[in-house]
């Protein structure tokens, strides 16, 4: 009867398993519950039965799981690990550091743990620990653009500027569309006097994350710094009503930064006088230039065919002669634009 009963605990475990990576936690944990009812010793449907609690925000059960789990076989990493992650879930920050420590005591070379532990000295305003944390873990998976981006966010909190740079660098070339990894290091920029990059970064930010308002409201106030224009305090730029004429300004300045190929503070000048005045065409013509020239084809192709919509004839018979699109001519979408 014994056989059986684990056999059939064994069946409901694997079953409970099929429905956590499904992301079925309801039916995981109904399944977890069955097979501990004919098992009571299965520390894995426990582990089970804490990852489903976690995944439904339900951490104090968690961490009971975890603990009844732990109970039966106390070197598990794994288990260490989950629990110090419902740990952390309930504010228990420095409980869910010594759990970290525990996990790490049997699977020193994991990267994700000491991923996590670093989040937790984060949160504990740790941040020179949270760092060495994170350089242990990325000497284990050097290609986490995710612990690239979480550690230049403690860098920036100890005013590590250059060194916050060059973290957010490498999130960004493992990730290069990682929208809030190009704002930090707008951030890390602007800091530094770096207005130029802050622009760009801002801006790479903005065209992945449309919807930003924290982002367009720091690229204005790098713009203002980068073209001379007053800056704009962060904290009242987005109620300010720019004047109707202001929009020529801005696309003015737009167009001298591009005559001297500064192209992606071009992009900001253009972008803020599209904010006032939308039907702009030129602006968006002219921002479709500037994205050619910079490389990037599907943001150019993009602004180019909303420029397209104001005066197709116009806008197709200029992109036809104009070299700045030389460089993505071959691309299929803006075949199509051209010819209509």
């Amino acid at each position: 009867m014994n056989l059986i009963q684990n056999l059939e605990a064994a069946w409901h475990y694997h079953q409970g398993s099929r429905q956590l990576e499904a992301k079925d936690n309801e039916a995981a944990l109904e399944s977890f519950d069955r097979a501990l009812q004919m098992q009571s010793d299965h520390y894995k449907a426990w582990f089970g039965r804490g990852m489903a609690l976690g995944n439904l925000e339900r951490h104090q059960e968690a961490l009971a799981s975890f603990d009844e789990a732990l109970a039966v076989q106390p070197n598990a990493s794994f288990g260490w690990h989950n629990r110090a992650i419902a740990l952390g879930k309930l504010g228990r920050h420095l409980d869910a550091l010594n759990s970290f420590d525990r996990a790490l005591e049997f699977n020193p070379c994991s990267a994700s743990i000491w991923h996590n532990r670093a989040l937790t000295l984060i949160d504990m305003q740790r941040y020179d620990k949270a760092i060495a944390s994170f350089d242990r873990s990325l000497s284990l998976h050097p290609e986490a653009s995710w612990a690239w981006y979480n550690r230049g966010t403690a860098l920036l909190e100890l005013k590590l500027y250059y060194r916050a740079l060059n973290s957010f660098d490498r999130a960004i070339e493992f990730n290069p569309d990682d929208a809030k990894a190009w704002y930090n290091r707008g951030l890390a920029a602007s800091s530094m006097g770096l207005y130029k990059q802050a622009v760009a970064s801002f801006n790479r930010s903005i065209a992945l994350k449309p919807d930003s308002e924290k982002a367009a409201i720091e690229l204005k106030v790098a713009l203002g710094k980068l073209v001379g224009a007053t800056p704009i305090n962060p904290k009242i730029a987005a109620t300010i009503e720019y004047q109707r004429e202001d929009y020529l300004m801005w696309y003015n300045r737009g167009v001298e930064l591009g005559k001297k190929s500064c192209y992606s503070e071009a992009i900001a000048c253009y972008n803020v006088a599209l904010e006032i005045q939308p039907s702009l065409a030129n602006a968006l013509y002219n921002k479709a230039c500037c994205y050619a020239l910079l490389g990037f084809g599907d943001l150019a192709v993009d602004s180019l065919a909303q420029a397209v919509k104001f005066a197709p004839h116009f806008y197709r018979e200029l992109a036809l002669a104009d070299s700045d699109f030389l460089g993505i001519r071959k691309m299929e979408r803006f075949t199509e634009i051209i010819q209509g």
